[in-house]
């Protein structure tokens, strides 16, 4: 686990791509921008803002998701699949 500024400052640095995932009710995620992989981190900190829990989708060679809880500032890696999160890191 991390905190959220160190993620967003590692994904910018490596200057990844990502898809972003909000939630939705009864445990599913909905997608934001479906058809936009942004690069955009200033929207990325804006969207943080505004949510409580959101999924970062990186679009690397193998896709990576990382739940992100603004509340707590904490940001772990997940299992996601078909709009749910199935596992979380320890």
């Amino acid at each position: 686990m991390k905190n959220i500024a160190e993620f967003i400052a590692e994904i910018e640095n490596n200057n990844c791509s990502y898809n972003i995932w909000v939630y939705a009710q009864r445990g599913y995620y909905k997608q934001l921008n479906s058809t936009v992989v942004t690069k955009n981190y200033a929207y990325l900190k804006k969207i943080i803002e505004s949510h409580m829990q959101i999924i970062i989708e990186l679009n690397n060679d193998k896709p990576e998701h990382y739940l992100l809880l603004s509340e707590i500032n904490v940001v772990t890696h997940i299992a996601f699949n078909d709009q749910k999160v199935t596992a979380i890191a320890a």
